[in-house]
């Protein structure tokens, strides 16, 4: 009797995840969705991303999770590194009246 050659394997393989309707209110349950959609769409593992960004794969799960404690700055490196971005919109009443004045108090 012959013996198969043992399969080879290229590790797990990353399933895509659906992305999440972003014209609803933000969210951090939202982001998170939109983030891990992005990677897995990339085929781009866990370890993939923590290693190329240098943060911990615990640090991107909570990411992905929608923690609110991990630092902004983890959670922007990780968007920017994926290609996504976001747009700050104001729903201040005064803010939509008047967009051609702007005060030095002002800022958005």
């Amino acid at each position: 009797m012959s013996e198969l050659p043992a399969k080879k394997t290229l590790g797990r393989v990353v399933k895509r995840t659906e992305m999440p309707d972003l014209s609803k209110p933000f969210s951090s349950v939202r982001l998170a969705k939109a983030i891990t959609s992005k990677r897995t769409g990339m085929k781009l593992t866990l370890v993939n991303v923590s290693q190329a960004l240098n943060i911990s794969k615990p640090t991107l799960i909570k990411i992905e999770k929608g923690d609110v404690n991990v630092q902004f700055f983890n959670v922007l490196k990780v968007m920017e590194y994926l290609g996504l971005s976001f747009s700050l919109v104001s729903d201040d009443e005064s803010h939509h009246n008047n967009k051609d004045e702007v005060s030095d108090e002002q800022w958005y």
